[in-house]
């Protein structure tokens, strides 16, 4: 695993404190996961630990952690909400959970797991200030490993009745971070693209019957006149007022809502003249928003984007949005709609453009937002753009962000500035030396190189001459390649009867891998009984005789052994 710089300055100053507590803030797309990995399989080697275990919040971050865990060669097991086997189940370094999982059983189970020695990842650690009783139920549950490492993408501050366990806090309250690697830091090195902000300002009006000014009441002497009221977004109102404000340019019935999103879509298209895959995200607040900011841009795009939505009780697991979101990740649709659903951790690295259109003023859910936008890819020299209602609130947090990053570019300035005048024999590195200048995109975009991969001659020129019909800089070409990959890839698998290649054992989660196994000895265990003319039941007892396991605790190598027994027993019958 090749790690940034800063990541190897966050490994060695986990060492170097030698704490049982360790708090990495990172910005969000700079890497943090990959780091957390690293680190848990640098601990492992080395001895000191025999257990990983991952607190993560939400359930598809569950997952998204044992997928990026098998890629790493580290076999995390996502505990689904009541598998009471899975934290310690047999195959596995280690357990995958969510904060809400260890509320009840679920820390009891998890503590028991920590008889051995562990090392424990809470991913998004604020979240477990959410609530005093999950903080409680956490601090319980992991106290026993022998190293925590605490992780957060965004700022909080301490909350008196909901202190977050194993961070430190400062004596004016705020959180003592160990390691910290933020948005400015993040762009100087190429790491993270900028991000735009684009306020757009508007005039609401509204009335509401719940307030009467008083001069009303003494004029009519009546308490159920309702007033109309109207402000400019980008003025100065009370709390109460913002929100009512927001609430009336929301709706998709006004002229605002339609026309950022019109705005919206013209700066998507610019963006996918250089990138053909580029999207947008719209944040709204409410279902029905959702559905009718997608009735819009189905208007003024012909297509209707996906809305996804975190609705336990229509959706429980929410399995129906994360499946959205998954294929809106590796697609190429324009638009996508989201409730409160992709937020922290969620990675679409194509999202390029956004809309925030939620009441929601704080800035660890603005900041949530913005971190959406600003992963890299290689061979993209973009700026990503969040347009954002006037409201001051807002344009302060935006303001905030682009101020760290106009200091942090200062400083890389100056350092790339030293380094030069003190000449190619002077020790030590500047900051530049490991990010891609601005102005050298297009030599970059040249190179025939791809995401590590190389890119032929032939596929090259294939990607230029389609670049030339849809009017894309020939020095942008190289981002057509993905594209044409997969458009010749689908036109292959259509033109053949042949079953479609299945991915090797090593592409394939070790989670992913047992769930396919256990469900092809299903199926062949099965067979063999209807051929036999027996229950499926004896043919257990039979596999149990033969020394096999029971199927419910088998690991992926004895399922693989008793596969091989049945594939011996249909071929007999």
């Amino acid at each position: 695993m090749q790690l940034r710089q800063w990541q190897r300055g966050a490994v060695d100053a986990f060492y170097a404190a030698d704490s049982e507590n360790f708090l990495v803030s990172a910005t969000p797309g700079a890497g943090k996961t990959k780091f957390s990995l690293y680190l848990a399989r640098d601990l492992l080697q080395r001895g000191v630990v025999d257990r990983i275990a991952v607190v993560a919040p939400s359930d598809n971050l569950r997952i998204q952690w044992a997928e990026e865990a098998s890629s790493a060669g580290l076999a995390l097991y996502p505990v689904a909400p009541g598998d009471s086997d899975g934290y310690t189940k047999a195959g596995y370094i280690g357990c995958v959970v969510t904060y809400q999982q260890l509320l009840g059983t679920g820390g009891s189970l998890m503590r028991h797991a920590m008889r051995r020695r562990t090392f424990v990842i809470l991913d998004e650690v604020h979240h477990a200030g959410d609530n005093k009783s999950w903080g409680d139920a956490l601090r319980t549950a992991v106290e026993p490993a022998v190293h925590r490492l605490c992780l957060t993408g965004t700022p909080w501050r301490r909350d008196a009745t909901s202190p977050i366990p194993f961070v430190r806090y400062d004596a004016d309250g705020t959180v003592a971070v160990d390691y910290a690697y933020e948005y400015g830091a993040a762009v100087a090195d190429g790491v993270c693209r900028r991000i735009e902000f684009h306020a757009y300002d508007g005039e609401a009006r509204w009335t509401d019957p719940a307030r009467v000014r008083r001069s009303t009441i003494e004029e009519n002497g009546k308490s159920d006149v309702s007033v109309e009221f109207t402000a400019k977004l980008g003025a100065n109102m009370a709390d109460e007022d913002v929100s009512a404000a927001l609430d009336t340019v929301y709706e998709p019935k006004y002229a605002w809502m339609p026309s950022i999103l019109a705005q919206a879509d013209a700066m998507l298209a610019e963006v996918r003249e250089d990138v053909p895959d580029a999207a947008g995200l719209v944040v709204a607040e409410r279902q029905w928003l959702a559905q009718g900011y997608a009735d819009l841009l189905h208007q003024i795009t012909g297509t209707r984007p996906p809305v996804v939505v975190s609705d336990p009780k229509a959706d429980p697991g929410s399995r129906i949005a994360r499946s959205q979101i998954e294929q809106f990740r590796k697609g190429t649709g324009r638009w996508i709609v989201a409730v409160k659903m992709i937020s922290e951790g969620v990675d679409i690295p194509r999202l390029a453009v956004g809309v925030y259109a939620s009441k929601t003023q704080t800035p660890l859910f603005y900041r949530q937002v913005v971190g959406r936008f600003v992963r890299t890819r290689p061979n993209e020299e973009i700026n990503a753009r969040l347009i954002i209602p006037a409201v001051p609130e807002l344009m302060r947090h935006a303001r905030e962000i682009e101020e760290e990053l106009r200091h942090q570019l200062e400083i890389a300035a100056e350092e790339d500035k030293k380094a030069r005048e003190e000449g190619p024999d002077a020790s030590g590195q500047g900051m530049l030396d490991f990010r891609t200048p601005l102005s050298a995109s297009e030599s970059v975009f040249d190179r025939a190189i791809l995401q590590g991969d190389e890119v032929s001659a032939e596929e090259l020129a294939a990607a230029q001459t389609k670049a030339h019909e849809l009017g894309i800089p020939r020095a942008y070409a190289v981002n057509l390649v993905p594209l044409l990959r997969a458009q010749a890839s689908q036109a292959q698998v259509v033109a053949t009867t042949q079953p479609v290649p299945q991915a090797s054992a090593a592409e394939i989660p070790h989670y992913r891998r047992e769930k396919m196994l256990r469900q092809a000895v299903e199926t062949l265990a099965r067979k063999v009984a209807y051929r036999r003319r027996i229950q499926p039941k004896d043919i257990n007892i039979e596999l149990l005789r033969a020394g096999h396991p029971k199927r419910g605790k088998a690991t992926v190598e004895e399922l693989e052994a008793m596969l091989k027994t049945l594939t011996g027993w249909a071929g007999e019958s």
